[in-house]
């Protein structure tokens, strides 16, 4: 089944989380594959990384499938500057063991 990405707008910060949050909460809540696609995110601070943190708790306990696909540049660096490589991949641990 293919899966439409909903796409993650270009400001990912403290300024914009509070509007987007509930919209990708409820998406991650809801069962069914979820596909966020941070290509257009050019802007991200600890805010956004603590709202993809979010999500992915929120997917995994409500057992959805979720794919954080085609990060950012700006994306990329941040979760590699706050040690979260594992973050954007699929199934893999968040923090070291």
């Amino acid at each position: 089944m293919l899966v439409q990405p909903m796409i993650v707008p270009e400001e990912l910060t403290v300024h914009h989380v509070r509007t987007l949050a509930p919209r990708l909460i409820e998406a991650a809540r809801s069962g069914e594959r979820l596909n966020l696609d941070l290509s257009a995110v050019s802007h991200i601070d600890t805010a956004g990384i603590q709202l993809l943190l979010t999500v992915r708790r929120e997917a995994n306990s409500a057992l959805t499938q979720l794919e954080f696909a085609n990060p950012s540049a700006v994306v990329s660096e941040m979760v590699s500057f706050y040690q979260l490589d594992g973050l954007l991949q699929a199934h893999a641990p968040l923090l070291p063991v």
